[in-house]
């Protein structure tokens, strides 16, 4: 209880505090050209408390008890201070002097100074880091959004800012500002994710990036002695920061080093060409500038953030206009080494908003915040509601009206809602077995029930009857880490003889009516069946129990239907007669992380084990056990700190059957369909899958992405995002039966391979080449580039 009213308590004393204070205004510029000096820091001597000029060289300062003396330093002018002993309304004026610049005596070495002076820096701030524990301080944020002509938004916020040197960082919102075309819940301003140049490692858009004061940056970073500079009777060095690793992501730019403390002063830096996306992005440009002061202590803070970025989006018939961004922000009224509340750490929320009660906007925004440019309030008072974000960046190009004019509803290609009453939706199909399967579908959702259910019903033209089903999910316990559901259904219907981890029935239809290869078999089952699921019992894993009554037949009119739209087709090979009776079956199953399936798209961690059981004790005409198994993982290897690392993802499936497992039970290896070759399948085994009651499969790749192409220094496509994949597979299948009907696709020994993969050619194109090691053949496919 007693942490419940720290937050209000410290939103009132944050904001009280604000209106007992002064604000003090000024204007910085250059003595002799009279040109004003932007980001230039202003102190308040003897205090953690401070902020920066705009654009124009002005200030806004918070002064709460006089006689007060305020500093004013830029680099590469003198200091200057002022004295005042009581309250001044009007602007005050700071005209700064050049500082005398001067240049190190040039001695040949083979070591140049500025990896001396480097060394230090890291050396002591090593010494003060380790005694920096935690800090409170008050920000504010301006952040500014245009395109190729104006601004488009402007967003203000004022904050509490806390940082844990474990825990991390977490933010108070005491107010916020921002054009009208903005809602105020989407304004997030805020220091939080801020980068503090002072780190070790640096975040920048996902990459983990050195920093230039790492233990370790002398291994990452060349650092040049550019020149020395006389401040306030004491060196400056302006220091040339040369990234040494091409491969890695690394900052390049200037940094401002206090020659006596040895400590950064300020920094001019930009990510180096390895922080980069990949197509559709063709430009992505950022700038950072940081300054830091100990305020006459003994630890070095950031004073301020200031960030300008440039993406350009574009790709054959879309091209966006320029998302220009303006990040501005200071940091003052340090408090440093106290005690943090606990309550701020409890939720899993960087940032926390004031309530209403809490809020005197306009006030705290006329004393707490770096004064608009001319510009910046000239959007202020133009940009209404209706200029929004979707019309500033409207994009052109001949894509741009079908994206425009495209009905967002939610529905499927083949859904057609806009035709039928709401929760009833088409039903398309193909295969060699039933022709075309047409029909409906009805979904319901009781929500007082916690009930959902769907009737089917398909018409099929060459066996000429009709696929019907009902299915129920009944969700009968639900908090907020585990539900259990109540699944049941009838269906009589055709089903497919094996299935596939790879393509659904829809892929291989649409496959089959234009041609090719019919991938599956086909038998009739009528199936009861009901069970449990238990989702999240433990941390993403998901446990299943079902019981199946299924009476299995073979087709009676065996007839293949011979068909494709235009004419040109494979022949069509037999459907095999299945062992036709009575499956009666209990189903367990264990699935943890198991995600849609993506043919590949992005690495997966996951696997499910099931086992099926079925015995004449349970009324069945078959006695077996199947078990199966089936995991994939993606792990990082190379070039970590990018993005987008080097990743090596590996699949592993098997099945093992005791008893004698009926053929409507096999699993399968999967292969290739119509020269599609995605992720974990055979690409040199094509046509059909291997099958059997005892198979395995294993397929790994490593994504070598862009790097070999910048070693090379084919610049033209690693721009371009193209990759490198290396890549193999083995798989094995076998039947340890004899009395089939038919004569099964089986391996017979191991089916291995090996490949390489050019990836995310024009960005939606993964061209993959395979040559079989166990015997002769070579494959050529394609499938969906490998992104994450």
């Amino acid at each position: 209880m007693k942490y419940i009213l720290i937050i209000p308590l410290l939103l009132f004393l944050s904001i009280s505090s604000l209106f007992a204070q002064n604000t003090i205004k000024g204007v910085v510029s250059d003595a002799i050209t009279q040109e004003t000096l932007p980001a230039a820091t202003v102190l308040i001597e003897d205090t953690y408390r401070g902020t920066i000029t705009n654009n124009d060289g002005e200030f806004e300062l918070k002064v709460s008890e006089f006689p007060v003396t305020i500093i004013v330093r830029f680099i590469g002018y003198e200091t200057e201070s002022l004295t005042l002993s009581e309250f001044q309304a009007e602007p005050l004026t700071f005209s700064m002097n050049r500082s005398i610049t001067e240049m190190e005596e040039v001695v040949v070495t083979d070591r140049d100074p500025g990896l001396t002076i480097m060394e230090k820096v890291i050396e002591r701030k090593k010494i003060w880091r380790a005694n920096l524990k935690t800090y409170q301080a008050e920000a504010y944020t301006r952040q500014v959004i245009e395109n190729d002509t104006s601004i488009v938004s402007i967003t203000e916020s004022g904050t509490t800012t806390f940082w844990d040197w474990e825990r991390g960082h977490r933010e108070i919102q005491l107010y916020k500002r921002q054009t009208s075309n903005i809602s105020a819940d989407q304004n997030f301003a805020g220091v939080r994710f801020l980068p503090n140049f002072y780190d070790d490692n640096i975040e920048i858009s996902g990459f983990d990036v050195v920093g230039i004061t790492h233990p370790n940056a002398l291994s990452f970073y060349n650092f040049k002695l550019l020149e020395t500079m006389q401040m306030d009777g004491k060196p400056i060095y302006k220091i040339e920061v040369i990234p040494r690793r091409k491969l890695q992501p690394t900052f390049e730019g200037v940094a401002y080093v206090d020659g006596v403390n040895y400590a950064l002063v300020e920094v001019d830096l930009k990510p180096n060409d390895v922080v980069r996306f990949p197509p559709p992005v063709q430009e992505f440009d950022l700038a950072y500038k940081q300054q830091f002061s100990n305020y006459g202590g003994d630890f070095w803070l950031p004073v301020d953030m200031r960030i300008n970025g440039t993406v350009r989006i574009s790709m054959i018939g879309l091209r966006f206009p320029a998302i220009k961004f303006r990040q501005t922000s200071r940091i003052s009224d340090y408090q440093i080494n106290i005690e943090l509340p606990d309550s701020l750490y409890r939720k899993n929320r960087s940032l926390v908003r004031a309530d209403s009660t809490f809020m005197a906007e306009q006030r705290i925004v006329e004393t707490g915040r770096i004064p608009l440019s001319r510009e910046e309030e000239i959007a202020y008072a133009e940009i209404d509601s209706t200029n929004t974000l979707e019309k500033a960046f409207k994009p052109s190009g001949f894509l741009a009206d079908r994206l425009e004019s495209s009905d967002d509803d939610g529905n499927g290609f083949f859904e057609g809602k806009q035709f039928l009453p709401n929760g009833v939706g088409h039903r398309v199909g193909f295969n060699r077995m039933d022709g075309y399967r047409l029909g409906l579908s009805y979904n319901r959702r009781f929500e007082a029930l916690n009930l959902r259910t769907k009737i089917f019903f398909d018409y099929n033209t060459q066996q000429n009857d009709w696929d019907y089903g009902v299915r129920v999910n009944q969700r009968l316990i639900s908090n907020r880490n585990t539900t259990l559901r109540l699944l049941g259904g009838y269906e009589n219907k055709t089903d497919l003889r094996y299935g596939s981890r790879l393509y659904s029935e829809l892929m291989n239809g649409l496959n089959t009516v234009l041609g090719g290869i019919d991938y599956f078999d086909y038998f009739k089952n009528e199936r009861l069946y009901g069970g449990l699921v238990i989702e999240r019992l433990l941390p993403k894993t998901d446990f299943n129990l079902i019981f199946s009554n299924e009476r299995h037949q073979s087709y009676n009119n065996p007839e293949i239907f011979n068909h494709s739209l235009f004419g040109w087709h494979a022949t069509r090979r037999p459907n095999p007669a299945i062992d036709d009776g009575l499956l009666n079956s209990i189903e367990a199953g264990i699935k943890y992380n198991v995600e849609s399936l993506n043919y590949g798209f992005a690495g997966r961690r996951q696997f499910e084990i099931n086992a099926e059981f079925s015995d004449k004790l349970l009324g069945s005409d078959f006695s077996f056990v199947n078990l199966s198994f089936a995991a994939d993982w993606s792990m990082e290897t190379f070039y970590g700190r990018r993005l987008f690392a080097n990743t090596l993802d590996v699949h592993l499936s098997a099945g093992y059957a005791f008893g004698e497992l009926p053929s409507q039970r096999f699993g399968t290896v999967d292969g290739v369909i119509s020269r599609f070759t995605p992720f974990s399948s055979l690409k040199t085994r094509n046509g059909i899958p291997y099958e059997g009651d005892r198979y395995w499969v294993l397929s790994a790749e490593h994504n070598f992405r862009s790097i070999p192409f910048e070693l090379l220094g084919l610049r033209a496509l690693s721009d371009r995002g193209w990759g490198i994949i290396l890549f193999g597979g083995a798989g094995y299948s076998e039947v340890n039966r004899d009395n089939l009907t038919f004569e099964p696709m089986v391996s017979e020994d191991i089916h291995t391979e090996a490949g390489i993969s050019l990836n995310s050619i024009f960005g939606i194109l993964r061209l993959d080449f395979a040559k079989r090691l166990d015997r002769r053949g070579n494959y050529i496919g394609v499938s969906i580039p490998r992104y994450f």
